[in-house]
């Protein structure tokens, strides 16, 4: 026997036709019972839930990364599932303007799953990777997208939220726990296919921070009542968040070693040919390490630990660690790769200066991203780094050596007169006096 929310309303007990018009049931001794009237007890169950039948306010989101892998697996599929999918997609617009929404939800998820064997039969998926092992994964791929976009639309339908409540909250986690990762291997797919295979990695690295930060970052659901923040301090409850501990863990997982994984199966024959190889390897890594730490401040590693202390030694420690390596790893596959000739300075004096320039301008960045610029020495120290590392790539790019200096020391009596203006204002008298007396 299914639970009461698996049946339809038809079903249930207290929705029966006896027993849904309006009626006052009375106890044995002919007093009004509350308890015995079938819709005050409806009442009362919706209010002690805590599901909320809602809109589902998460479209633009997943529209964001469903739609133009949509738009991609039609452009693949041609005009078979173009014409199955329109021709499926009108029946249900016919259900729906007769009210028949139960049979407009099935004739959208038929025409999905007719489009999806049109796909099967016109695509050259097999013929154009060479490969039966990569031709079942891109079918597989956009499979999963097409079942995606069905639970999306199904999200849509306001009668599944009240049927099915359990349900639809499971459905609203399978989509945020499955879109992040589809969404950038079809973009990744789609991009690569325009441009090249040769810096694929970096492309699906790129899409992997940005979905992530799209869905993997806490949201609440658009289907649990936001009313329970009140009486928990204003803090939302973990079961209020559409992704759990685990979901939380894979897309980081994914964010941290997919990029890494795909760079090394792709181009494994030439991973070990020069530095700039070996570096593309530690920037694989680390520039999504880096993306982590910098979600953490939005709630990225709730999972991990929710003491604040403990997340900022971690992001600090590792951010360190992490921000020296990427700055190091871009001199040597970006900087002195690419733009060697621009820079004026002679050996060995424009690397130390190079540095200078890079880890000192990514460091006073990455503080003031954390938040570590908030008090007034703070933020002497973040405008010396930035006056330093301004210099710096000055001389680096050819400016002359006693204009920069000239700029730091403009910079040192500037702060001076700041944050000493009375000291300064007696020198200064002390001098004009001086000079009246000569």
């Amino acid at each position: 026997m299914f639970p009461p929310e698996l049946h339809t309303r038809s079903f249930r007990p207290y929705m029966s036709a006896s027993t849904s018009a309006p009626s006052l049931s009375t106890s044995f001794d002919g007093v009004y019972s509350p308890e015995r009237n079938p819709n005050s007890v409806n009442s009362r169950s919706l209010r002690n839930s805590r599901f909320s039948p809602t809109t589902f306010v998460h479209n633009a989101r997943i529209a964001v990364a469903l739609v133009p892998c949509a738009g991609f697996l039609l452009d693949l599929g041609g005009t078979p599932v173009v014409a199955t999918l329109t021709l499926g997609l009108m029946v249900a617009y016919i259900l729906d303007s007769l009210s028949f929404k139960s049979g407009s939800f099935f004739a959208v998820w038929f025409s999905l799953i007719a489009s999806q064997f049109a796909f099967f039969f016109s695509s050259s998926l097999f013929s154009g990777f060479n490969s039966v092992m990569l031709g079942l994964l891109a079918v597989s791929v956009c499979s999963l997208t097409n079942f995606l976009i069905g639970v999306w639309v199904s999200l849509q339908f306001k009668w599944i939220q009240i049927e099915y409540p359990t349900i639809v909250l499971a459905l609203e986690r399978l989509l945020f726990a499955c879109c992040p990762i589809v969404a950038s291997t079809v973009f990744t797919w789609a991009t690569v296919s325009a441009v090249g295979m040769v810096n694929s990695a970096y492309y699906l690295m790129a899409f992997n921070c940005s979905f992530y930060w799209l869905f993997s970052v806490p949201r609440l659901s658009s289907f649990k009542m936001k009313q329970e923040a009140s009486y928990h301090g204003g803090h939302v409850p973990d079961d209020n968040l559409i992704l759990g501990q685990l979901e939380s863990c894979i897309h980081t997982l994914n964010l941290l070693f997919f990029p890494l994984l795909f760079h090394i199966a792709s181009h494994y024959s030439v991973i070990f040919v020069s530095w700039a190889s070996i570096c593309d390897l530690f920037l694989l890594f680390f520039i999504p390490f880096l993306f982590q730490l910098y979600a953490s401040t939005r709630g990225g590693l709730w999972w991990v630990t929710k003491n604040e202390n403990q997340l900022h030694s971690i992001r600090v420690v590792n951010g360190a660690i992490a921000l020296f390596v990427v700055v190091i790893c871009l001199e040597v596959r970006v900087v002195f790769h690419s733009f060697g000739r621009y820079i004026q300075v002679p050996p060995p004096l424009n690397y130390l200066l190079v540095t200078i320039t890079m880890l000192g301008g990514s460091a006073a960045a990455g503080a003031y991203a954390l938040g570590m610029v908030s008090d007034a020495f703070s933020s002497i120290g973040f405008t010396a780094s930035a006056v330093i590392v301004s210099a710096a790539g000055a001389i680096v790019v050819g400016f002359p050596v006693l204009v920069c200096i000239l700029h730091v020391l403009f910079f040192l009596i500037f702060t001076f007169l700041l944050f000493f203006p009375f000291p300064c204002c007696m020198l200064l008298f002390d001098f004009l006096c001086l000079v009246k007396l000569l």
